[in-house]
């Protein structure tokens, strides 16, 4: 039984309409990574719970069938349509990270059309990570997705948008002044490398598609979801005039991906040096040698013990016994 499952599988996941419908072949891919992190012999039969769920999800399959993704994408030239842009979802759960991308198109008449290109859908790593981690890994599978389209389009795009729902990996995103710890660093700058922090844009989590993908859509319902139309926003050409949100970070005092501020603090003493600019002060070069003859005698005093001092020479004085060289 239990090889019978895997093998069904593994023609599931080399099938090219498995990202078609990620919504649904999710589930088959859970139940396959629970099935494979037991340790059981190939040829043991399928625990009762499990054999249950895998045959109602594997009954439900035929109903993929009555499902068609048109191509080309929109039902008008992309050639002449006055404007092209991608729009890319993105998010997570414990057990799946999900992208999808739309095209938008407006056409000559300012007519909106939208067209389902890809989507994708993965299994969250073990161990476990926390929510905030996996939406940020959910946004780099939205990157990723959105190079490949570009790349392997056949037409050009005029801009790329990005959606997710997550405040705190977009937070992280338009981040300027904080640095983070490795795991989400080198994720941002992966995002960073590919996408502007302008192009990030947050959705409502009822409004994202890519929502679907991470919780699962039975196979006789996902006709019915947004998965293939988009949310109903993206038909609305004012949707294109979306103002620029700056996203701070969420809470970064108890954020434990933020690194901690570190404050320096440097203390200079610049002692105070006699300096040829004071000899200025003097009208002519008697004075000056005058004047600095007493101060080299009242240095060598102070340096002389009390006692070894004569009578009238003590501390700062003008001492009438010193000879000048005149």
């Amino acid at each position: 039984m239990r090889q019978h499952f895997f093998a069904f599988m593994g023609k599931v996941i080399q099938n090219g309409h498995a990202e078609i419908a990620a919504p649904v072949t999710i589930q088959g891919k859970v139940l396959l990574r629970d099935l494979t992190s037991e340790t059981q012999d190939w040829d043991a039969p399928l625990p009762e719970g499990k054999r249950l769920s895998w045959e109602d999800w594997k009954e439900s399959l035929h109903h993929l069938k009555h499902i068609q993704v048109t191509r080309p994408y929109v039902s008008v030239s992309c050639s002449n349509a006055k404007y092209k842009e991608l729009c890319v979802f993105s998010d997570a759960s414990t057990q799946a990270i999900a992208a999808v991308a739309y095209l938008k198109v407006i056409d000559s008449e300012s007519q909106v059309h939208i067209g389902f290109v890809l989507g994708k859908a993965k299994l969250a790593p073990c161990p476990e990570l926390t929510v905030p981690r996996l939406e940020l890994c959910a946004a780099v599978l939205a990157v990723d997705i959105a190079a490949f389209i570009t790349k392997e389009i056949d037409t050009n795009i005029d801009s790329v948008s990005y959606f997710t729902d997550s405040r705190i990996v977009l937070g992280y995103i338009c981040n300027e002044k904080r640095r983070f710890y490795v795991f989400v660093s080198n994720r941002v700058q992966r995002i960073r490398r590919s996408s502007l922090p302008e192009q990030w844009h947050y959705v409502s989590t009822e409004s994202n598609p890519a929502d679907l993908a991470t919780r699962s859509v039975s196979a006789a319902h996902l006709k019915d979801t947004m998965w293939f139309t988009g949310p109903p926003f993206l038909s609305h050409s004012h949707h294109l005039k979306l103002e620029t949100e700056t996203f701070t970070l969420v809470d970064p005092a108890q954020d434990t991906e933020i690194r901690p501020q570190v404050t320096t603090l440097s203390t200079t003493s610049k002692g105070k040096e006699l300096g040829s600019e004071r000899f200025c002060r003097f009208s002519s070069w008697n004075t000056l040698t005058r004047a600095l003859a007493h101060l080299i005698h009242v240095a060598h005093l102070f340096k002389q013990k009390r006692d070894s001092q004569l009578d009238h020479c003590k501390g700062w004085h003008l001492c009438k016994e010193l000879n000048l060289v005149q």
